[in-house]
């Protein structure tokens, strides 16, 4: 994915400072700030020393800080440390581990979550069938939701943040008569959207459970119902729900709005 998106170039036109600059600067305000706070608090404890007890100069015997009765020195918190040796900055277009942890793969782009979708096809021929039945493209935002409390089982929800022409179809996007091919169109839409993974650890990995009643996909195209004070009002109102009780997938109204304007 890194390859698709990034080619490691800053685009800032608009004058302010990058986002990078300003964290380094904050961060280094912070380290200043840290280490004033550690010398005052040295001199601080060393005036205190100084004239702690009931000695005055005159006296041989070193001044000793009183403590009440019952008081114990408290001894200040040890700082958290990682349970495993942290990865030097690299390059690497990998996912890396740290010693003594393996990482694998539980549903990469065009795995099945059920027997309506064919194997992923490398060279693009998956149907948009296959694809609305397959987990999508380049996962994004994810979260874990154990069933019934478990560590071991649970629902893996996966964002597919955009897609990738080149790799949805065997000669790329193509267009017919300046049209693009109602078949190409709807395997772009079922790459997108989100995925509902039911998911299970088994001898200590991860897999996918095909053909559990919890998978399934949400696309652009998925119509889901409406509820609360917005339904039925003219916020929602679009050509494809006209009594504003349904929406497409997770666009917008306005963007559904957008889209039928630009079509009619």
């Amino acid at each position: 994915m890194s390859k698709s998106i990034t080619d490691k170039v800053i685009r800032n036109s608009s004058g302010n400072l990058p986002f990078s600059e300003i964290l380094e600067r904050n961060l280094s305000r912070r380290a200043v700030m840290r280490g004033s706070l550690a010398a005052l608090a040295t001199m601080g404890s060393l005036s205190l020393a100084a004239c702690g007890g009931s000695h005055d100069d005159d006296d041989d015997e070193a001044a000793t800080p009183e403590t009440g009765p019952g008081t114990t020195p408290t001894t200040p918190p040890q700082a958290l440390k990682l349970g495993f040796d942290s990865l030097p900055a690299s390059m690497t277009d990998a996912c890396v581990v740290p010693a003594g942890y393996v990482a694998h793969v539980i549903g990469a782009w065009g795995t099945p979550l059920n027997d309506n979708a064919q194997a992923w096809d490398k060279n693009g021929n998956n149907s948009s069938n296959d694809l609305l039945n397959s987990t999508g493209m380049h996962h994004d935002g994810m979260h874990y939701f154990p069933l019934e409390g478990s560590a071991t089982e649970g629902l893996l929800v996966v964002n597919h943040e955009y897609i990738d022409q080149g790799a949805l179809h065997p000669n790329g996007a193509t267009r017919v008569a300046g049209k693009r091919p109602a078949e190409e169109v709807r395997k772009e839409v079922n790459a997108h959207g989100v995925a509902v993974m039911h998911i299970r650890k088994d001898n200590g990995r991860w897999q996918i459970v095909n053909n559990s009643r919890f998978n399934r996909r949400f696309t652009s195209a998925t119509a889901m119902k409406l509820a609360g004070p917005v339904a039925g009002t003219d916020w929602v109102k679009t050509p494809f729900s006209p009594n504003g009780s349904q929406v497409r997938g997770d666009l917008p109204p306005d963007l559904v709005r957008h889209r039928h304007r630009a079509q009619g």
